[in-house]
């Protein structure tokens, strides 16, 4: 064998070793934008399993996979706004936007996040850092989201009773502590591959009047440990989540209750963020 059949056979080899490495569970999925939320808000409260560190966290489905996610702290004084859309064959967050401290007036621009064409990776924009990180399966979510990519896709899961996988990614908060540099360019680490997520379906459950599946949430992403999910059995959304593990180091653990939807068209959704920051800043200014 010459030296160039040598390096064809190991180019070949290599690429076998990384395409076996990159899965999907998109067969248990079937996207059809009939069955996507549109127009409409679900309320949710987000805390640590036990109650404490309370936030109202509202999502407006303006479209088929689109949603804008605001945050709501400290009973209104603190705001945030994460805008997303998600690929409709991936079903992954493709693109992305997150501010804070709407309540001065000016939102500050904290991370925007794109998926890079014809390639299984996204990158993040942090100041002038990028943070690039390749997708192992999909479809994938990101957890410090709160889930809610993964949110929009559930109403078409093909069989709301059976198990399901998607792939976790995440930021590196020890990282961005410790090693992220905002004028660093290219910074490999600053979000990474969490692995699979495994969802069990358990039974049926009524869950405070509500028909629910239930699942068990586990899998590497999670590092093996159990927690549980509850998937609305009308509309297919998040009624429940609850793990040990949190998704932001803020939090001790990570608890998502919905508790409340309603029809909100854009206009009126529009009108909605404007007066939560106008309650802000009134809260503020009354300090």
């Amino acid at each position: 064998m010459t030296v160039k059949q040598l390096a064809a056979v190991l180019a070949l080899a290599a690429a076998s070793t990384a395409s076996s490495a990159q899965t999907d569970s998109l067969a248990q999925f079937d996207y059809q934008a009939k069955k996507a939320p549109v127009n409409q808000v679900v309320h949710y409260v987000k805390s640590n399993l036990d109650g404490t560190k309370r936030l109202v966290l509202s999502l407006h489905f303006g479209a088929p996979l689109q949603v804008e996610a605001l945050k709501v702290e400290a009973d209104g004084r603190y705001l945030a706004l994460v805008t997303a859309r998600l690929d409709p064959k991936s079903l992954t967050e493709s693109w992305m936007r997150s501010y804070n401290r709407l309540e001065l007036g000016k939102p500050n621009l904290q991370m925007s996040m794109d998926s890079d064409p014809g390639q299984r990776r996204l990158v993040a924009t942090v100041a002038k850092a990028t943070l690039p990180v390749k997708v192992g399966h999909l479809p994938a979510h990101i957890y410090n989201f709160d889930l809610t990519g993964m949110n929009a896709t559930l109403p078409f899961l093909k069989n709301r009773r059976a198990d399901f996988e998607v792939g976790i990614l995440d930021p590196d908060f020890e990282f961005l502590r410790t090693k992220f540099k905002p004028d660093g360019g290219v910074q490999e680490g600053g979000m990474v591959d969490k692995g699979k997520a495994t969802f069990r379906y358990l039974k049926d459950e009524v869950l405070d009047e509500i028909p629910t599946h239930r699942f068990e949430v586990s899998g590497p992403a999670f590092g093996n440990v159990a927690g549980s999910l509850w998937i609305n059995a009308k509309d297919g959304l998040i009624e429940r989540f609850e793990h040990a593990l949190p998704d932001n180091p803020d939090w001790k653990s990570f608890r998502l209750e919905r508790i409340a939807s309603q029809p909100m068209n854009k206009a009126q959704w529009e009108a909605f963020k404007a007066a939560t920051v106008k309650r802000a800043q009134g809260m503020r200014d009354a300090e």
